[in-house]
C-alpha cells in the first residue's frame, strides 16, 4: 500500500496510517522548514515535494495514465512470469500504476493470488536510477536462472579474476533499461569502455513523476 502524505507537518499521521494500512508513504507534501527537518529525519529516503501549490499535479496524472510500448510489455510479463515479481516494483520500474499492470498482465498471462509469500514477494532493489533498477532485476534473473553468466566476456573473450568478495569478473551490462533482461556480458575494463563512449537508452517514461504518480491512498493534515 503506498501513501501519498499532503499537509504531512511533522508526520503523526503518517506514522499512524502506515501502520493501520501496513503500507508505506511514497512521498511528503510539507514547506514549513521546521516540519521538513523531522520528515527528513524519520523518512531519510522519502521525498518531500515541498509547497503544494508548485506541484505539476498534471504531469503526475499524465504519467499514472502512461501507455507501455509493446516491447516494454513483453518485459513486464517476463518479469511477472519468470522472476516471480510482484505488481508493485514492475509498475515502479516502468512508471505506471500497479492497477494498469494488474490490467495489462490478467489479458497475458495467469495471475498469482495475491498472497504474502515471504521475502520474494517484497523483493525490490529500487533506487532512483534506471540502471540501478535494470541490475536489480538482472540480478534476480541471474539468481533464478533465466539468465546464466558465462565464463568469459563477450566482447574480449578474456575470463579475468574474481574479486577479492568472490563475485565474477564477468558483468551484466545494459544497452536498453527497457530490456532489462537483455545484457551484455563484459569484464569491468571492457564494461567501462562501453560506457565511455556510449550512452544507454534510458528508460523510457522512467522519471519521477512516474513512480510518484502509482499511489493507493492519500492522506493530509490540515492546511
Amino acid at each position: 500500500m503506498r501513501i501519498g502524505s499532503l499537509f504531512s507537518g511533522a508526520g503523526g499521521l503518517d506514522l499512524a496510517v502506515e501502520h493501520v494500512l501496513d503500507g508505506t508513504v511514497a512521498w511528503h507534501c510539507e514547506n514549513d522548514p521546521s516540519a521538513s527537518k523531522v520528515l527528513a529525519a524519520h523518512w531519510p529516503d522519502v521525498p518531500n515535494l515541498g509547497d503544494i501549490t508548485q506541484i505539476d499535479w498534471s504531469a503526475m496524472k499524465r504519467a499514472s495514465n502512461r501507455k507501455l510500448s509493446s516491447e516494454q510489455v513483453a518485459s513486464a510479463v517476463r518479469m511477472y512470469d519468470e522472476l516471480e515479481m510482484s505488481l508493485a516494483p514492475i509498475a515502479e520500474y516502468f512508471g505506471v500504476s500497479r492497477q494498469a499492470i494488474w490490467e495489462l498482465l490478467r489479458r497475458r498471462t495467469t495471475l498469482r493470488p495475491q498472497l504474502r509469500y515471504g521475502p520474494d514477494n517484497h523483493w525490490w532493489r529500487g533506487g532512483t536510477r534506471a540502471d540501478d533498477r535494470a541490475q536489480g532485476i538482472a540480478e534476480k534473473a541471474i539468481q533464478r536462472g533465466v539468465l546464466v553468466r558465462p565464463d568469459t566476456c563477450e566482447s574480449c573473450d578474456e575470463a579475468g579474476e574474481p574479486f577479492k568478495d568472490g563475485r565474477s569478473p564477468i558483468q551484466a551490462h545494459h544497452c536498453d533499461y527497457n530490456r532489462p533482461l537483455e545484457v551484455m556480458w563484459l569484464c569491468q575494463r571492457c564494461h567501462h569502455d562501453w560506457h565511455k563512449y556510449n550512452t544507454a537508452t534510458p528508460v523510457e517514461g522512467g522519471d519521477a513523476n512516474g513512480s510518484l504518480a502509482d499511489i493507493d491512498v492519500i492522506v493530509g493534515g490540515f492546511p
